[in-house]
């Protein structure tokens, strides 16, 4: 379930100063929300599994959401 504590994937962002955790549960749901995120222009930090220190890192995070907008572009 979304937002609840023991969904095993979690998306660390930072929104108007203030940091959150949101909890997913599986990775597919993490990645999708955490490029909602960064679209809404809040700092993704984290996207991991389990511990919120079991996280992929910012430059991972940014080729990530890269890809998720050239998907979203529209075909040719």
């Amino acid at each position: 379930m979304v937002g609840i504590p023991g969904s095993d994937w979690h998306v660390q962002y930072r929104r108007h100063d203030a940091d959150h955790v949101e909890w997913f549960p599986t990775p597919e749901r993490a990645v999708e929300a955490a490029c909602g995120f960064m679209d809404d222009g809040c700092e993704v930090y984290g996207i991991g599994c389990g511990m919120l220190d079991n996280s992929i890192g910012k430059d991972r995070i940014a080729s990530i959401y890269a890809l998720w907008v050239k998907a979203k572009l529209p075909s040719k």
